[in-house]
C-alpha cells in the first residue's frame, strides 16, 4: 500500500463488509484477494466477513456500477444477499447511483431500491437454481437431511426441531465446516443453512458461511435458500420471513415456478458503522492469511 485509502464499514443484519470506492483503481485486481484476507483479520486489522469494490462499468447494461465482493478467505463470491444490500445504501450516500437503481454482480444483474438515512433495502435478486431432492448426510454422529439450492452460490438448507438449541457455537462450526466440504456439494462446497420454525409462522436460521469459514449472524442468499426450499416443500409461502442470529429479521419474497424462485426480491437493512482510512499496519506482515484459504478449501 503506497497510499491511505479511505473505507466505509457497514453491516447488513450482522454481516459486515469493508466497501471500498474503487472506480479509479486504487486497489488492482491482482492484489484485491490478498489486500481481503488482510483486512478482514479480526483483531489484526479492520475485521469483517468480506470486502466490496464498487468500479465503473465496461459493460453496455444499463446499471450504475459493477460489485466485486471478496470474502474473508481472498475468494470471490459471485453473490452475498446482505453485501448487495449494503452496497445500495454505500452508492446512494457517496453519490453513484440514486435511490433505485441497478448493478453488476458475477451472478448477474441486482436492482435495489434505498433510502437515504433510512435502514431499509430491497433488492431484486437473479432467480434461483431448482430445489434438489434431499440428501442424507452423515456427520460426527448425526444424520441430517440437506436440501441442496443455487441462489448466486450454493446453499444447503437442513431442517432441525430447534435451530437455536442444535449446536454450541464450536460444534455448530464443526458441523457446519465437514457439510460444507461433504463429497455431495462438490467441488465447489456448500453454504450450510440449519432452521427450525418459530411462533407465528416465522422461521429461525443460523449459517455457516463458505467463504467466512465460520458461523455468521446473517445470510441474505441463505434466507433466499431457506425460503423457496420450505415453499416447495409446502411448509411456507411467500413472503417469508427469517430470523437470524443477529436477532434480524429478513424476508424473501418470489413466485414460485415448480421448484426454482423467480421474481426474487430480499427485504433487509444496512447500517454505516464508520468511515475509516487503511494505513500499512492494517496489511498482514507475514504469509499467514495467504495460508487460510488453502487449509479451508482442502
Amino acid at each position: 500500500m503506497t497510499n491511505p485509502i479511505t473505507f466505509t464499514k457497514l453491516s447488513g443484519s450482522g454481516n459486515d463488509f469493508i466497501f471500498i470506492d474503487n472506480r479509479d483503481d486504487v486497489v488492482p485486481d491482482d492484489q484485491a484477494s490478498d489486500l481481503a484476507q488482510s483486512l478482514c483479520r479480526h483483531r489484526l486489522s479492520v475485521g469483517a466477513d468480506g470486502i466490496v469494490l464498487i468500479s465503473r462499468t465496461s459493460t453496455e447494461q444499463d446499471v450504475s456500477y459493477q460489485w466485486r465482493y471478496i470474502n474473508a478467505d481472498g475468494s470471490d463470491g459471485e453473490m452475498c444477499g446482505n453485501a448487495a444490500m449494503c452496497s445500495a445504501r454505500f452508492a446512494l450516500e457517496a453519490g453513484i447511483a440514486p435511490t433505485h437503481h441497478r448493478f453488476l454482480t458475477a451472478s448477474g444483474v441486482v436492482e435495489a431500491w434505498a433510502e437515504s438515512g433510512n435502514q431499509a433495502v430491497t433488492i431484486a435478486m437473479p432467480d434461483t437454481g431448482p430445489v434438489g431432492e434431499p440428501i442424507v448426510l452423515d456427520i460426527d454422529g448425526l444424520t441430517l437431511e440437506a436440501t441442496a439450492i443455487q441462489v448466486g452460490v450454493p446453499h444447503a438448507v437442513i431442517k432441525v426441531r430447534d435451530a437455536e438449541a442444535f449446536a454450541d457455537e464450536a460444534t455448530f462450526d464443526a458441523i457446519g465446516r465437514a457439510s460444507r466440504h461433504h463429497p455431495a456439494f462438490a467441488p465447489t462446497g456448500t453454504n450450510v443453512n440449519v432452521i427450525s420454525e418459530l411462533d407465528q409462522g416465522r422461521w429461525r436460521m443460523r449459517t455457516y458461511e463458505r467463504g467466512v469459514e465460520r458461523e455468521t449472524l446473517a445470510c441474505g442468499t441463505g434466507v433466499v435458500a431457506t425460503s423457496v426450499a420450505l415453499a416447495v416443500f409446502g411448509l411456507a409461502t411467500s413472503p417469508v420471513a427469517v430470523q437470524v442470529s443477529s436477532g434480524g429479521l429478513l424476508t424473501a419474497e418470489f413466485t414460485l415456478d415448480g421448484r426454482r424462485g423467480t421474481n426474487v426480491r430480499l427485504h433487509g437493512s444496512a447500517a454505516f458503522i464508520y468511515d475509516g482510512v487503511l494505513r500499512s499496519g492494517a496489511l498482514a506482515q507475514d504469509s499467514s492469511q495467504k495460508t487460510r484459504r488453502n487449509s479451508a478449501e482442502s
